[in-house]
């Protein structure tokens, strides 16, 4: 432990010295413009002079815009959930061959960072999602800007394409990629309203993977964003975010359909005390699988929200299959696209 933190000492001060020259030589520049700025949910501002060629990625849905964005050569680090978790690998093997190999380096997960590991890559760009306080002013101070992505909400997923495309020097292909989210947007808005017609809106009951079906999400979550925009309701009342109910609430709700994620109905239909449920009777359990095509945290909400649409209100003239297909085809580019719709199963 003791020869780690050495290193780990030795690591940052020369870092710091090596910023410290660089911040004495800009000095001399007084009036140097960024090329690049931008400033994310949480205030943090972003500022660099040249397109990052180092990112370190430590959020998987971040890591999936970059991919969207084609902007995969640029990473040099990606959380360590990528490999280990087979919904993720399955199909981040097919962005880019270094992550097939499983040669990128993963100097932390989702949630954590090791912050030796991540300054020996030498990124000149950090995305990430879980990033105390002290951490961020640790990596700005060795001149190394940090990014955090949310994902929480529609508008969230709309500025971070933004940002992220501009901080990458993507900016015509993040601009393409919001414009076609938002024409889907008004396609299904409009869609929901003719589908239901005179009657009132499906009640939707959504619940987590895992087994966890008494785990829902409420109405502060990106989950019901993606219920909203099928023009669906969502049976829990809740504003937190993931709330744990019991069986006779769910009795009490007694919603129209039952939306799964990655999980088999026979939790459902096995269990007789729900047994009067109106989507258990009717049958309406369907299940948003495989996961990686339908992440709420990323454009990918628009293939979830096709498909519940598609469920709540069946209509001969949209095929769900082919426009969750479309939507993948562009998000990705060709290849990657054909490589991964062959999976989608609806």
């Amino acid at each position: 432990m003791k020869i780690r933190n050495i290193l780990l000492s030795i690591v940052i001060a020369s870092s710091a010295l090596f910023v410290g020259c660089k911040q004495t030589k800009k000095s001399d520049e007084k009036d140097l413009n960024k090329l690049i700025e931008v400033t994310d949910k949480q205030g943090n501002k972003v500022s660099m002079d040249s397109v990052p060629q180092r990112v370190l990625c430590l959020f998987d849905p971040s890591l999936d815009v970059v991919c969207m964005l084609g902007a995969q050569n640029q990473i040099v680090g990606i959380p360590a959930e990528v490999y280990h978790d087979a919904e993720l690998f399955d199909y981040f093997r097919f962005m880019d061959p270094r992550i097939a190999a499983k040669e990128i380096a993963t100097p932390g997960t989702n949630e954590t960072i090791n912050i030796e590991s991540a300054i020996t890559l030498s990124p000149d760009l950090v995305i990430a999602q879980n990033l105390s306080p002290s951490v961020i002013q640790t990596l700005n101070n060795m001149g190394i800007p940090v990014y955090i992505a949310a994902g929480q909400t529609y508008d969230d997923l709309m500025k971070e394409m933004n940002d992220i495309s501009i901080l990458l020097g993507k900016i015509d292909r993040g601009k393409e990629l919001i414009a076609f989210a938002k024409e889907k947007e008004e396609i299904f808005e409009k869609r929901a309203v003719i589908s239901r017609g005179d009657q009132p809106k499906k009640t939707v009951y959504f619940t987590w993977s895992n087994g966890k079906i008494f785990s829902t999400a409420g109405r502060n979550s990106m989950m019901n964003e993606c219920l909203v925009l099928a023009g669906v309701e969502n049976v829990c009342p809740s504003d937190i975010d993931k709330p744990n109910i019991n069986p006779e609430t769910l009795l009490e709700w007694n919603p129209d359909m039952i939306v799964m994620w990655n999980d088999s109905p026979n939790l459902f239909y096995a269990k007789k005390e729900l047994a009067n449920i109106e989507a258990i009777k009717d049958k309406q359990i369907f299940n948003l699988d495989p996961m990686f095509f339908y992440n709420p945290h990323t454009f990918k909400a628009l293939c979830a929200s096709s498909a519940i649409n598609g469920w709540a209100y069946p209509n001969p003239d949209h095929n769900v299959e082919h426009e969750v297909q479309e939507i993948i085809m562009k998000l990705y580019d060709n290849k990657i696209g054909n490589d991964i719709i062959k999976y989608i199963k609806l």
